[in-house]
């Protein structure tokens, strides 16, 4: 059987059709509800109005109520599309006369075959765009994310807090974890979760790192300042970027630049990654160009990804941070006191030094001294705060947890 191929044109044809109409789904869909309900509702009154002033059915057939019924389908799906093509059968059949002028009635079979056509064409429309009103949805619904979160960069709404980090080994913080947040002008201030997947999937993550490496640079130097004034010891700033951002050529430029800007010392900044860029091809050399500078490098949450002696003795890490999964585990009798145990006897053993995040109460802290962890951050010690209430930690540095007494003696 000869297989006959679409010609050029129908090919052009059907990819034209094809864009005009999901374009005409993003646009129906981008609309609000409220304000897809009065297109509705305009749409059937004006449909009325034009075939009443046209004089009737017997004048001009009332094909303009589809156009309401159709945008229900899109917009709305079958349900809604079936109130309103009853409504549109209503509208065109009794509610409208064969000839305005003689005020003659329609015949009632002539309206009801109508009326069904409107009811058929309605629901196969909805049939066909119902698949596809999720994954449009959900792309218009990044979209508009995408745009409110360029917008509020663009207006500096994001800011940052920062978690301290208390070293076991001097019982004083020596570091702070920063944290971004989002100042939504409507829902208040936001996590990374609520848009940090939005982020990730578009350049803006780039955007967003900048102000992170720029801000953060210039936080920890004006903490410094204050550390070099108390004859205290400066703080370091740990930092989160993605791992998108080992794929930027100029990320170690960017890190140098801000460095030098806010006359920061490199071994002041740590980068946290997570273990997945570990995966990433051209990630090495970007790593080794960022510790050429100096700059520390943590791997992020270990212990939940892809943790693999053989990438850990790879890539240039300097410290191992302990996923609070891990952390939450520990009790007298936990089992995951010996796979945190082996996590630090490996860190140990390759020149690392470890980090536990999400330490919460008093047993957590007694346990993790015992298994030798170097550091240590969580709500046990202090939230995230604001960068005006770092001073008074680095001039009076130890925990008032502990100066309470809230840890036990023999901690």
């Amino acid at each position: 059987m000869t297989q006959v191929s679409p010609s050029p044109n129908q090919g052009v044809g059907k990819e034209i059709s094809d864009q005009l109409a999901r374009r005409t789904l993003r646009a129906s869909l981008a609309t609000s509800r409220n304000s897809a309900l009065l297109v509705i509702a305009l749409g059937l009154a004006g449909s009325w109005l034009i075939i009443y002033f046209a004089g009737g059915v017997n004048h001009m057939v009332p094909h303009w109520y589809y156009v309401p019924i159709l945008f229900a389908a899109a917009r709305f799906g079958p349900l809604a599309t079936l109130v309103v093509a009853l409504i549109a059968g209503m509208l065109a059949g009794p509610l409208t006369y064969g000839d305005v002028a003689s005020h003659t009635p329609q015949d009632w079979s002539r309206w009801m075959s109508r009326a069904g056509f409107f009811l058929g064409i309605g629901q196969l429309m909805a049939w066909l765009v119902t698949p596809s009103l999720h994954p449009i949805g959900e792309e218009l619904h990044l979209m508009r994310e995408e745009f409110s979160i360029r917008k509020a960069i663009a207006n500096n709404e994001f800011f940052l807090r920062y978690q301290p980090i208390f070293s076991l080994k001097s019982g004083t913080f020596v570091g702070a974890e920063a944290l971004i947040r989002w100042q939504h002008p409507t829902r208040g201030e936001l996590s990374p979760a609520a848009f940090m997947d939005v982020v990730e999937s578009s350049s803006l993550i780039f955007d967003l790192s900048d102000f992170v490496i720029e801000e953060a640079c210039r936080q920890a130097a004006e903490w410094r300042a204050v550390a070099m004034d108390m004859n205290k010891s400066p703080w370091y700033i740990a930092i989160n970027l993605s791992g998108r951002d080992l794929g930027r050529p100029d990320l170690a430029l960017k890190v140098s630049n801000a460095l030098k800007t806010h006359q920061l010392s490199p071994e002041c900044l740590h980068i946290e990654l997570t273990e997945s860029v570990m995966l990433l091809t051209g990630a090495t050399f970007q790593l080794l160009q960022i510790k050429k500078l100096g700059v520390k490098l943590v791997v992020d949450d270990f212990g939940t990804g892809y943790s693999s002696l053989s990438y850990l003795h790879k890539f240039p890490f300097d410290i191992l941070k302990i996923d609070r999964s891990l952390i939450n585990d520990l009790g007298p009798s936990s089992s995951g006191q010996a796979l945190a145990k082996s996590i630090v006897l490996l860190a140990k053993s390759l020149g690392l030094t470890t980090v536990a995040e999400g330490l919460e109460n008093a047993e957590q802290f007694r346990i993790g001294k015992e298994l030798g962890f170097d550091s240590t951050q969580g709500f046990y010690f202090a939230r995230p705060m604001e960068a005006d209430k770092i001073p008074q930690l680095i001039i009076s540095p130890v925990p008032m947890s502990i100066q309470a007494g809230a840890v036990s003696p023999e901690a």
